[in-house]
């Protein structure tokens, strides 16, 4: 056997980020500056400048990425942006612009600083800008336009936008993907303009904006719309009137509990998310939702010509828990799979077993998520649960929102036993007990980004 030599220095394996004798390897230094940059672009701003201390090769890799500026995190002190900060960034910075947040609304940034930021070479081809500015002065509005070309999502709130005619600018923006536009005063034609004007627009959120009577959607990409409103006029405008027109692609549409007189779908041949349908008055009249030839009036199908095949996830209002209400909806629904219920009261009834005797021979229930808010184990509560427990056949998951003091076993095994949980029908159903909200609700959508969801009724 030959002698034992010297050893050999310890070579790289030929596939890339392997070592030889199988120690940890570096995949991420082996990706592309570019593909780096892109991930850097991701990271919260002070985050991203920080990558500059990993390595010599991380060094010059933020100036040129992408840049994330979110003044939120250059703060001094509490709600004072430091401009220095701000400026040194900008000026120092070589790549495109990805995405821009500054809110004056929470923290103070003086009106130069702002512009400065506006007209920065840094963030030439902006992607995402979200920009609340109640004291947004007209030199800022021009140059948040130049950005029109490249943005894909635009988050725009606090200002009065009022006395810009969109029609006349003729704007375009051809990527936009994503519009949100919060506490905005717009008039109705320039409101109109602006949808029209996004070719490749897919998510929509006008959030308590005032200036006009009603929204028309018109538009061949949009997936998902949410609008809430103010409960007051603003100016003697309060909006009465939703209508899609033409919404081959929507799937969502989401809108304020009762404060709407008005919601007419003509054509949504996708729409599987609604919600929310209430019982609230508004100056004494209830809110009517038309979908094709359906009406419903409050929570009461007035008029069901033909049923709603494509509606899957469905979310109430109740002023009174009413099984009845419930069934009615269904049969107009008859694909539904997912039930949210806000309910605050509860009065006697909701006894089906000899009621709705004959018509449990024929209806065939597909639905598969029930979540009831406020659940205090009241006898019309029981009853209205039962109801599902017990001819439920597809059922998996019933959730029910309760307080903090009932929150204990004793209550909790009441319950299972009042319910009949052993004689369910659908033997995989799963029951939760869960403290606090359990439905979100319109005022839990605080960004355009969260409309993207699949189940935007689901707490997490």
């Amino acid at each position: 056997m030959d002698a034992a030599g010297p050893s050999p220095k310890r070579r790289r394996s030929a596939s890339p980020g392997v070592e030889e004798d199988g120690g940890c390897a570096d995949y991420i230094s082996a990706l592309p500056d570019a593909v780096l940059g892109d991930i850097i672009s991701l990271l919260p701003t002070k985050e991203g400048a920080r990558t500059r201390i990993l390595a010599s090769r991380w060094r010059d890799l933020w100036l040129s990425a992408p840049l994330n500026l979110d003044c939120r995190e250059l703060t001094a002190g509490r709600n004072e942006v430091r401009s220095d900060v701000v400026s040194r960034i900008l000026s120092s910075h070589r790549g495109p612009g990805r995405r821009l947040y500054i809110n004056t609304c929470i923290h103070w940034i003086p009106a130069d600083t702002v512009e400065a930021c506006l007209r920065s070479a840094a963030l030439d081809n902006l992607e995402e800008l979200d920009f609340i500015n109640h004291l947004l002065e007209k030199p800022q509005r021009a140059l948040i336009l130049r950005f029109s070309p490249t943005l894909r999502v635009a988050n725009i709130g606090g200002c009065n936008l009022s006395d810009v005619n969109f029609h006349e600018l003729h704007l375009h923006f051809p990527l936009l993907k994503q519009l949100g536009l919060v506490n905005v005063m717009i008039s109705e034609s320039s409101l109109h303009s602006l949808i029209a004007g996004c070719p490749a627009l897919e998510c929509l959120l006008i959030d308590m904006c005032s200036g006009f009577r009603r929204i028309r959607i018109n538009s061949p990409t949009i997936r998902c719309m949410a609008v809430r409103e103010y409960g007051i006029p603003i100016e003697s405008l309060l909006l009465e009137q939703i209508v899609i027109e033409k919404a081959p692609c929507l799937v969502r549409l989401l809108f304020e509990r009762g404060s709407i007189l008005q919601v007419a779908v003509l054509a949504a041949p996708k729409l599987e998310t609604l919600g929310f349908i209430s019982d609230k008055c508004r100056s004494g009249e209830l809110s009517r939702l038309m979908i094709g030839s359906t009406v419903i009036q409050g929570l009461c199908v007035d008029n069901l010509i033909t049923v709603v095949q494509t509606v899957k996830i469905l979310a109430l209002d109740m002023h009174n828990l009413s099984l009845d209400t419930v069934i009615e909806l269904m049969r107009c629904f008859p694909c539904l799979e997912k039930l949210y219920i806000q309910s605050f009261q509860s009065r006697p009834g909701n006894l089906w077993r000899r009621k709705h005797r004959n018509l449990l021979k024929c209806f065939d229930m597909s639905l598969k998520t029930l979540v009831l808010q406020l659940y205090r184990g009241k006898k019309s509560q029981i009853n209205f649960l039962t109801f599902f427990v017990l001819n439920a056949k597809v059922l998996e998951s019933v959730t029910l929102g309760i307080t903090t003091r009932n929150n204990n076993e004793k209550f909790l095994a009441e319950q299972r036993r009042k319910l009949e949980l052993e004689n369910r029908v659908s033997r995989d159903a799963q029951f939760h007990f869960r403290t606090g909200s359990c439905v979100r609700s319109s005022y839990d959508i605080k960004h355009i980004g969260d409309l993207d969801l699949t189940d935007p009724f689901a707490h997490m």
